[in-house]
């Protein structure tokens, strides 16, 4: 019998470009002309990134439409090959079978009470990614794209409107009048987002440059002015630092610009660590203007991870988040490896914080504080290998020879460095106000990718 001149063995590359090869026409691009309902499911995601600047209900109702048109829309084996064949698979369900095991081996004591499932259930947030997944790549991520920082710029319209006090303070518009709760929040990251996302349009496009920088430049401004959200401010400059290190030219020359700043950020933290503190940094309890809410925030928030730093203990309201994790590691340190279970965070945190001011809180304010203590390492690094997976996939997409796949590829970096900056300060898995939301942006990048993949293959074959 004669051998097979085929190898035993096959390099990954190799694999992509056989199947490129084999797989039908259809599963590599889209038909020109389809039925309104197979289209309907990405019209509804190119609109969904605008129902994140109202309340949540909004969105919640998009996302049910969004269901209901892709059940509706058929082509069921597509849609699930799209998400089978997602590089993002596999760590997505790693998680999930994480908390599913630590779930079913964890003593559930009684003062968990209704806690449990729900707190389950915010584990798996991720999962809410895979339909979205499910859609073709298409110019629908363009549109969604524009609709997004179109929603941008609504949001920092309403903020000026709400500093002018013509604003109502009603349903629609609670979250911009009054800077309370996750939505408040969501508001800025969600401005901070958008503008770095438009910092890397600005360098891609060259259509209506001058309207590109002044919407750049309003939404910057009523972020850092009106939204009074620090973590996404943070995001903003680390989001254009990552650009300003994907553009540099690694010699003497070009490095000078990134140190110079470097020393200059630290020159100004040891300056503002020793000035005289406010007295109050509760911005809720304080008349001032836009920029002098900016500047107390900045003042406040270094002086505070200063005192943090030096084992000091803040009086302020706003720094009890430093007792916060400091009684979080605590806990990690009774059980770092297999964690205390879910769920299990509060009842423990309430039992180590008796008569402090943070006692009534329900999450730590960092999801990996909140993983460690309820999942363990496990649970971490299940967590951070999704966001790994992200920036690898990011890195490949950058590679790829079809440009629309090569430009969105910085979108999903910005967004995972979002993501990752967001967990150190807030939950944002744990709520569904941020987990969702991230969601919703992360199929703009993310849909469709495989497919763009295997014609990379396919063009080289």
């Amino acid at each position: 019998m004669s051998r097979s001149n085929t190898p035993d063995f096959m390099p990954t590359d190799n694999l992509l470009t056989a199947a490129a090869s084999v797989i039908p026409a259809a599963h590599l691009s889209v038909p020109l002309e389809r039925h309104w309902r197979q289209r309907l499911p990405e019209q509804i995601l190119m609109c969904l990134p605008l129902t994140l600047f109202f309340p949540v209900g909004v969105m919640y109702a998009g996302i049910f439409f969004f269901y209901l048109a892709l059940i509706l829309s058929g082509q069921a084996s597509r849609k699930l090959d799209n998400i089978r064949q997602s590089p993002l698979l596999m760590p997505v369900l790693l998680l999930t079978v994480v908390s599913v095991v630590i779930a079913l081996t964890q003593q559930r004591p009684a003062e968990m009470g209704k806690e449990f499932w729900p707190a389950l259930m915010h584990y798996q947030t991720y999962l809410l990614l895979l339909p979205f997944l499910a859609l073709d790549a298409g110019d629908w991520q363009r549109k969604a794209i524009s609709v997004f920082f179109a929603g941008a710029v609504m949001a920092s319209t309403l903020f000026v409107a709400n500093f002018f006090h013509v604003l109502p303070d009603n349903t629609l518009f609670h979250s911009y009048v009054l800077y309370q709760g996750n939505k408040a929040i969501l508001l800025g990251v969600l401005l901070a987002i958008a503008a770095g996302w438009m910092l890397h349009e600005l360098r891609l496009r060259q259509n209506h440059y001058l309207l590109r920088i002044l919407a750049l430049l309003y939404v910057v401004a009523a972020l850092v002015l009106l939204s009074k959200t620090r973590t996404a401010s943070l995001m903003f400059f680390l989001m254009g630092g990552l650009i300003l290190l994907r553009n540099l030219r690694w010699n003497l020359r070009s490095l000078l610009l990134p140190l110079v700043l470097l020393l200059t950020i630290a020159a100004c933290l040891k300056y503002v660590a020793d000035l005289p503190r406010p007295a109050n940094c509760v911005v809720s309890q304080v008349q001032l203007p836009p920029w002098e809410i900016a500047k107390l925030r900045a003042v406040c928030t270094i002086q505070q991870a200063n005192d943090f730093a030096h084992g000091k203990k803040s009086s302020d309201d706003d720094g009890m988040r430093a007792e916060i994790y400091r009684i979080t590691a605590g806990m990690i340190a009774e059980k770092p490896w297999s964690g205390h279970g879910i769920a299990s965070w509060m009842p423990n945190y309430r039992e180590r914080s008796q008569g402090l001011s943070s006692n009534g809180m329900t999450t730590p304010h960092n999801d990996y504080l909140l993983y460690a203590t309820e999942l363990g390492m496990a649970g971490v690094a299940a967590l951070l290998w999704i966001w790994f997976s992200q920036f690898r996939i990011a890195r490949r997409m950058a590679l790829s020879k079809d440009n629309s796949t090569k430009d969105k590829a910085m979108l999903l970096s910005m967004l995972t460095l979002a993501m990752m900056t967001g967990a150190m300060f807030n939950a944002i898995l744990r709520d569904a106000v941020f987990g969702l939301a991230f969601m919703i942006l992360l199929a703009i990048p993310l849909a469709g990718l495989r497919q763009n993949m295997l014609r990379d293959k396919a063009n080289q074959a």
